[in-house]
């Protein structure tokens, strides 16, 4: 098995490596020599931000509350979950920040204000923008102490406000300082620049990387969940692991090393992540299902990564929570995977299973079925298929809507492949008209309704 990683780490990891010396000024108003430029020029080269239609970046500008967390969601290499909608009434249907807001609201990072509303496009301050960040990559945020009082001594800053843990926080982490800070005052309520964003987006980043070296570390010490954890549920003592599944109780590691196929007990620490990194040998269907046991409260999101050399993941798929379960099913090629877990409601217990199945013959990439322009293709989700796929390719730029029947009662999110260039590309969605660039293009058409409902529906390529 290649090493096991965090997407975006490893991702990160090859931008640090070049330095801001050999890095030729993408922007004019962010020059060679410019503060922000080895934040900005790290961060456009991994996709997390980009430049205005004119050719600029506009550093000074600042940045909304919407905003923040579509870079936060990049940099971290989330999805936000489609489903996730309708979750305060200044958040506008459709929107383009609309499932960000509410993925975020439903995982818990972010909450509205005392009136209900989130106001997305208020600029986002500074110590604000600070919580998004720790709590969207999962950065522990202990009790101030008496000693942490003592490292940030701002004049503005009372050791009482809600705001000082984070504060503290980003200081002990290295998220702060940034350059060009300094004196006596912080500023709390300042509203954020773009180009302090990318800063501080930049340096937590550095803080992933370093957290996972260290975690690396120790699990290659140790047996990350090792065969003494095996528990007396082992379901079957057969020596061929691809028709057995083995249960194991595991600890709070939030990285494991599984073996295909599994089944695991476990206990998420606080509300931080669970991931099962695991190897996939030849091609296969198969159906992942993860539940919270019996009694626990909250919910369990969950998401699955083809792990790719370079660090991003352009295949991955989004699963379908259904009460306090998550379901994937995927037709895989050979690779890496991770399956990672998110909980809603902390040190929740859950069960994770992940076995081969036959499928339906269009359960992910591998399986998509081509689209001609103008043609459309009628479908069928039925009681037990949870997407159908679909694909085509852009020979050259062209203006182009993905258009599908009943987008009330149906998912749909339209993957972009690496064969595309992002550089000035926020990225499509269904049913609208989009400049399209050369490249490859994926959909998945998915069901909103609970499993058991049949749903039709038909879907069209458009020029």
């Amino acid at each position: 098995m290649n090493n096991f990683r965090t997407l975006y780490i490893s991702a990160f990891l090859v931008l640090l490596g070049s330095s801001t010396a050999t890095i030729a000024a993408t922007f004019p108003d962010v020059p060679d020599g410019h503060l922000f430029q080895e934040s900005v020029e790290a961060l456009v080269q991994a996709q997390v931000i980009n430049g205005n239609p004119d050719g600029t970046f506009a550093p000074d500008d600042y940045v909304n509350r919407a905003a923040m967390l579509k870079m936060l969601y990049k940099a971290q290499g989330k999805t936000p979950d489609p489903l996730s909608v309708r979750c305060f009434p200044d958040v506008e249907i459709g929107s383009w920040y609309e499932s960000f807001v509410c993925d975020a609201a439903a995982m818990r990072y972010v909450n509205g204000y005392t009136d209900g509303t989130f106001r997305p496009d208020t600029p986002v301050n500074r110590v604000e923008a600070l919580k998004m960040i720790t709590q969207v990559f999962n950065i522990p945020v202990e009790d101030v102490t008496e000693s942490d009082r003592d490292l940030v001594k701002f004049v503005d800053v009372s050791v009482s406000a809600w705001y000082t843990q984070y504060l503290i926080t980003a200081y002990l982490k290295g998220i702060l300082p940034i350059p060009g800070e300094s004196g006596s005052e912080f500023h709390p309520d300042m509203m954020l620049t773009r180009g302090e964003a990318a800063a501080y987006i930049y340096n937590a980043l550095g803080v992933e990387l370093s957290e996972s070296r260290k975690q690396k570390e120790s699990t290659s010490s140790s047996s990350i969940e090792s065969s003494s954890e095996y528990s007396s549920a082992e379901i079957s003592s057969t020596s061929n692991t691809e028709s057995s599944l083995s249960s194991v109780v595991s600890t709070d590691t939030s990285i494991v090393q599984a073996s295909f196929p599994f089944e695991y007990e476990a206990r998420f620490k606080a509300k931080e992540s669970k991931s099962y990194y695991f190897d996939i040998d030849s091609p296969k269907t198969v159906s992942f299902t993860t539940t919270l046991q019996s009694g626990q409260p909250g919910e369990v999101v969950c998401r699955l990564y083809l792990v790719d050399e370079s660090g991003f993941s352009d295949e991955y798929y989004l699963g379908f929570q259904s009460g306090k379960s998550c379901f994937i099913t995927a037709a895989l090629n050979p690779g890496e995977y991770q399956l990672q877990l998110f909980p809603t409601v902390k040190d929740t217990t859950f069960m994770t299973k992940a076995e081969i199945i036959s499928g339906d013959g269009n359960d992910g990439f591998r399986e998509s079925i081509a689209l001609s322009v103008n043609k459309p293709v009628e479908g069928v989700l039925t009681a037990v298929d949870l997407e159908d796929w679909y694909k085509f390719t852009v020979v050259s730029q062209q203006k182009m809507t993905f258009t599908m029947s009943n987008p009330t009662e149906l998912r749909c999110i339209i993957y972009v492949m690496n064969d595309v260039d992002l550089a000035s590309f926020s990225g499509p969605q269904c049913n609208q008209n989009y400049d399209f660039p050369a490249g490859t293009y994926y959909i998945a058409v998915g069901r909103k309704a609970p499993k058991g409902a049949q749903q039709s529906y038909t879907v069209r390529l458009e020029k």
